[in-house]
């Protein structure tokens, strides 16, 4: 089955945290407009809170996640910049999410849905290679790490704050430092 279309009446059929899905695709078709196209009535960050409010709501993601996730990844402008976090943060967590609670890609949304985590994780890695705040940078490398099947890694990432990784060193190397 190919990627579903964005006025495929199909989406009434599938279910985010509210419901039935049918005002998802005018989210997704929002991410595609330029940030020179915007209007300041309409800012993209309603619309990430609305996706992210429906896809992956309190780590619970739904069938409109997975069918969501190739339009969001194939969003990402082409030019990389660190404003595409949400792009890749996303998808991210609904993988995570995915791969942690052991759910299956629904039925007819493969390959689509696996290739688009695999371009996110390319994304991410272009992204990556550029001085970014902290919380940035773990976001990529769990996006990476995802693409590459790692989810515990990538769960690391995510739920543990770059001061906590700090203190999980310092532990790490001080019981090293004490058995020797």
């Amino acid at each position: 089955m190919a990627l579903i279309a964005l006025d495929d009446p199909r989406w009434t059929e599938l279910q985010h945290a509210y419901g039935a899905a049918d005002d998802i695709p005018e989210l997704l078709a929002n991410l595609n407009i330029p940030k020179s196209e915007r209007s300041e009535d309409d800012p993209i960050e309603d619309t990430w809170e609305e996706l992210w409010s429906s896809l992956c709501h309190q780590g619970d993601v739904y069938s409109a996640s997975f069918a969501a996730v190739p339009h969001i990844v194939n969003a990402l402008p082409a030019e990389a910049d660190s404003d595409d976090w949400q792009f890749i943060s996303l998808p991210k967590c609904i993988e995570t999410q995915r791969c942690h609670r052991g759910m299956e890609i629904p039925a007819g949304l493969e390959p689509e849905y696996s290739e688009a985590i695999q371009r996110m994780g390319r994304h991410a890695a272009m992204l990556v290679a550029t001085p970014q705040e902290a919380w940035k940078t773990s976001a990529f490398f769990a996006a990476i790490a995802i693409a590459h099947g790692h989810t515990a890694m990538a769960r690391l990432h995510t739920e543990i704050s770059s001061d906590e990784m700090d203190q999980v060193v310092n532990i790490f190397f001080a019981e090293m430092a004490r058995d020797e």
